[in-house]
């Protein structure tokens, strides 16, 4: 574990970030050179280029009550931050909570420890300044996070899975690597060597962009729990899917994979078997 002293200067330091585009008209061009981890050329997808920012980020404002970021542009998707919120309740209660997609996330939920951020606008440097913030706090406090960016490549796997590498490098510059993970949600999901209707695209999609925080300390304690196999949820979930598309169908199965309630999967669940080798 990082020092709690070590820690909390990193989270000042965030601090200062996410407040420095109120002067960045003055000192941006001396005091914020790019920082490494978007200067950086791409580690894991070749031939494609990562997308900085060419201007200093949009002043920020926080809303406490709903815990959403906000730029001073208006964001691309035109929907309000309680919608998005509903949506993404909507779906982890149903389909990460409800089909058991991830069986450590209903003692998270219990106890009021499953943390939300949205995050609007598309700006890349503070959408990585809101996740480090939001790596900090988790790597000091139980609980998970979901960082929700409803508005960045929604329409482009390609472009936010490029976004994920960075935050990645960023939590290796900032020593969080081995304390915190990330794993990617997206709307059009598809893992390496997959054609985009994949069943098993569908485990990690979701109605939106995310970016889910957990703590390593916490994932290695669940996994333990399964007898340090973890790859036996991979397993379960793939079987579940595959059953599901053959009993509803491709497109109903993408609907129940959306958090849509559809008639007879309550009991089609209560029925359902799996082989346990």
């Amino acid at each position: 574990m990082i020092p709690r002293t070590i820690l909390y200067s990193k989270l000042i330091m965030n601090m200062i970030i996410l407040s420095r585009a109120y002067i960045s008209k003055v000192i941006y061009p001396v005091c914020n050179p790019l920082p490494r981890f978007l200067a950086a050329p791409h580690k894991h997808r070749p031939g494609l280029t990562r997308r900085v920012p060419s201007t200093p980020i949009f002043p920020i404002t926080v809303c406490v009550r709903c815990n959403s970021y906000k730029n001073h542009e208006v964001g691309n998707v035109n929907e309000s931050d309680g919608v998005i919120t509903a949506k993404m309740t909507t779906w982890v209660n149903n389909v990460v909570i409800g089909l058991n997609m991830c069986p450590f996330a209903e003692k998270s939920r219990s106890q009021k420890k499953l943390f939300t951020t949205i995050v609007r606008g598309d700006d890349i440097e503070e959408i990585l300044s809101i996740i480090l913030y939001e790596s900090i706090l988790r790597g000091d406090d139980e609980g998970t996070t979901l960082v929700i960016c409803p508005d960045l490549s929604r329409d482009s796997f390609v472009d936010f899975y490029d976004v994920v590498a960075m935050a990645e490098n960023m939590l290796q510059d900032h020593d969080l690597e081995g304390i915190i993970q990330i794993a990617p949600f997206h709307p059009l999901f598809e893992f390496e060597g997959n054609g985009p209707d994949a069943v098993d695209n569908l485990t990690n999609r979701a109605p939106y962009p995310v970016f889910h925080l957990l703590r390593e300390e916490e994932v290695e304690a669940a996994v333990q729990k399964l007898n340090g196999d973890s790859s036996k949820v991979w397993q379960r979930n793939i079987s579940l899917l595959e059953k599901m598309e053959q009993h509803f169908g491709k497109e109903t199965t993408e609907r129940i994979m959306a958090g849509e309630k559809v008639e007879g999967l309550r009991e089609f669940i209560r029925n359902i078997k799996f082989d346990e080798s």
